[in-house]
């Protein structure tokens, strides 16, 4: 493991400190305690190795069974060359934040709104702060929820753009969920992808 990571908060490289709880190893900066990464000790999210110019799609959501079905079909479809999945935001911040480093794309990232740890809106604020300091493109972002789209949801769209809502529905029916999955990753296709899935 590199002895100094970057630090969203200080803004700088900084030196890291380890802590094994809750079955996951936490790296977090040594001088503000912000966590940096957060790996699963029994699942590893380890990226793979570089390759250029192939992107990568980010899922965060609380569910594993919801993950997995997305993850999935991202892959049964080639949406993108890569697909990574996460419980929370602060692990997918923790991903992002390593591939802009590495200089890698992200084709998309399918955010959850509720999340334990960190929120789907605050891991999206996040990514727009790391791609402004990184003067790197906008990825476009997906919040893939049970919740309701209300006014201020769609108010804090319009400042993360490019960001889109698309309805998860609340019938627990695993044939109904993964229908809107492959809405979702329709409406991907058509709105960010030049290739059809």
């Amino acid at each position: 493991m590199d002895d100094t990571k970057y630090c969203l908060c200080c803004g700088d490289q900084v030196p890291c400190s380890v802590v094994i709880r809750h079955e996951r190893r936490e790296i977090t900066c040594a001088y503000c305690g912000f966590t940096l990464d957060i790996q699963s000790l029994d699942e590893p999210h380890a990226l793979p190795q570089p390759m250029s110019k192939e992107g990568y799609a980010l899922v965060a959501d609380d569910s594993r069974y919801t993950r997995k079905i997305i993850e999935d079909l991202l892959k049964e479809k080639q949406y993108s060359s890569h697909v990574l999945s996460f419980e929370n935001g602060l692990e997918l911040i923790s991903a992002y934040s390593r591939l802009l480093t590495e200089k890698r794309n992200v084709d998309v990232a399918i955010i959850d709104l509720n999340m334990p740890v960190m929120d789907g809106l605050t891991a999206a604020r996040t990514i727009r702060a790391l791609e402004a300091q990184n003067k790197v493109r906008t990825s476009p972002i997906v919040f893939f929820s049970a919740e309701q789209c209300g006014q201020d949801l769609k108010q804090q769209m319009e400042t993360l753009e490019p960001a889109n809502y698309v309805n998860k529905g609340s019938d627990p029916d695993p044939d109904k969920l993964a229908q809107r999955v492959e809405f979702l990753l329709a409406y991907l296709a058509e709105k960010y992808k030049e290739a059809p899935v």
